[in-house]
């Protein structure tokens, strides 16, 4: 149920972009987190500091105290071109697609006080499609040929073909808070995040052992949980501003289903890759500490440099605790440009190092692989008026080639096929921002 709720409120903002689906693909961040939230980071990945546009009660609550007084609502959208490669004993397994990724902002200010709420999507793999399946129906087919186990009484030496994998894995994330200037130059901020999680699993193929026999693989999850966000500002002088901003862990306890459609062999393949039908399994989204700087070299330049740190080793992820050998990060610097009190441009890199080594990805890793990341932002923003600007950016993300054994073990057999992992996704992403008053 909240799972439709939530897809309802994500379609009811992306409305303004019919004809494509609604999703967020793995994008530069941490295994889980992900932070490209609005077309302002796109065109500077370096937000953590950000003075300016309502985005920044995501990325800077405690900097609001900075704004003028007033209401202000952003609606951001991201447009996404995604292609994934798994190369599989060198066999090219791919996907080609777009998404829409939503968001939105809101910030009321007034004298020493300020609200805020955002919707985001904090976290997740997005949805991917592979049509000629990937690593994983490929260790499957593999494994049955070995005779690895029998899969719902099947006997094994079959060879599964019309092989298809289909992941969907997002985190919704709802947040409110206040913020608050202890003088001009130093203010705090405090908030609640509740986030509501789904995923979805779909596998399936034609297991062929002198008949055809269908071979039909599916589960479900839910979670929910809730997290602050806390947040400091200290706006040194006028060249010159500090921020923090803390997330903290989310605990999610995953309750998993195994729905109607899923076949006995397919049943059998699920629980042999630890998915029982209603087993719930820990999967946190990690805490996150985002800290940055803006420095205004001359009255027209900026430079915003940032750091921002996944506390992955900190969250209960169960087995795969173990497979995560160092906290992701991401390091950022922008630059931003003012020509006049209507257009800017801004430009910006950013580097992410992910913490879980492809040889100990689990099935959802492997279906939407977390690389390091080499990550180029370009953009601009038109401020039309007092009250409304636009704002456009242009994202691309290009993946370090990974390859690994991913490995798979049933009685009597180890099956590792060399396996590349290969991603490059490029984001266009436009904002609109309108002050009431």
């Amino acid at each position: 149920m909240k799972g439709r709720l939530c897809k309802l409120l994500v379609i009811t903002l992306a409305i303004a972009f019919p004809g494509l689906s609604v999703a967020t693909p793995a994008t530069a961040g941490g295994v889980d987190n992900k932070q490209n939230w609005s077309a302002a980071y796109a065109s500077g990945p370096s937000r953590n500091a950000a003075l300016e546009g309502a985005d920044m009660a995501a990325y800077n609550p405690a900097g609001i105290m900075q704004l003028e007084d007033g209401l202000v609502f952003e609606l951001d959208g991201q447009y996404i071109l995604l292609n994934y490669d798994h190369g599989i004993d060198g066999i090219d397994y791919g996907i080609d697609g777009t998404a829409i990724v939503p968001s939105l902002f809101g910030i009321y200010k007034k004298g020493k006080w300020a609200v805020y709420a955002t919707f985001t999507i904090p976290g997740g793999g997005g949805e991917v499609e592979y049509d000629d399946g990937n690593i994983i129906t490929h260790k499957i087919g593999n494994a049955l040929s070995a005779g690895a186990f029998a899969a719902g009484g099947i006997p094994g030496g079959g060879r599964l073909t019309d092989q298809y994998a289909y992941v969907e894995s997002f985190d919704y994330g709802f947040t409110a808070g206040g913020s608050y200037a202890i003088s001009e130059q130093f203010s705090i901020s405090a908030g609640l995040r509740y986030v509501m999680t789904e995923k979805d699993v779909d596998i399936h193929g034609t297991y062929n052992i002198g008949i055809d026999i269908p071979l039909i693989g599916k589960y479900e999850q839910e979670a929910d949980g809730i997290g602050g966000v806390f947040g400091l500002n200290y706006r040194l002088n006028e060249q010159f501003n500090f921020a923090l901003r803390y997330e903290t862990k989310v605990e999610l306890d995953w309750d998993t289903t195994i729905p109607n459609g899923t076949n006995a062999a397919g049943e059998a393949l699920l629980n042999a890759n630890n998915r029982y039908d209603g087993e719930s399994y820990a999967r946190d989204l990690p805490a996150v500490l985002g800290l940055g700087m803006e420095w205004k070299v001359t009255p027209n330049l900026t430079v915003k440099p940032s750091v921002t740190y996944y506390f992955e080793k900190d969250a209960d992820w169960g087995t795969q605790n173990d497979a995560v050998s160092h906290n992701s990060y991401d390091l950022a610097l922008s630059f931003a440009y003012k020509f006049n009190e209507q257009w800017s441009a801004s430009s910006g890199y950013m580097y992410t190092s992910n913490g879980i080594d492809p040889d100990n990805y689990g099935i959802i890793e492997q279906m939407s692989p977390p690389l390091d990341c080499h990550t180029v932002g370009l953009g601009g923003k038109y401020k039309y008026s007092d009250s409304l600007a636009f704002n456009l950016g242009v994202l691309g993300s290009f993946y370090v080639d990974e390859t690994a054994e991913a490995t798979y073990f049933a009685p009597n057999v180890v099956y590792a096929p060399e396996t590349d992992y290969q991603k490059t996704n490029y984001t266009m992403a436009l904002s609109v921002e309108y002050k009431f008053f």
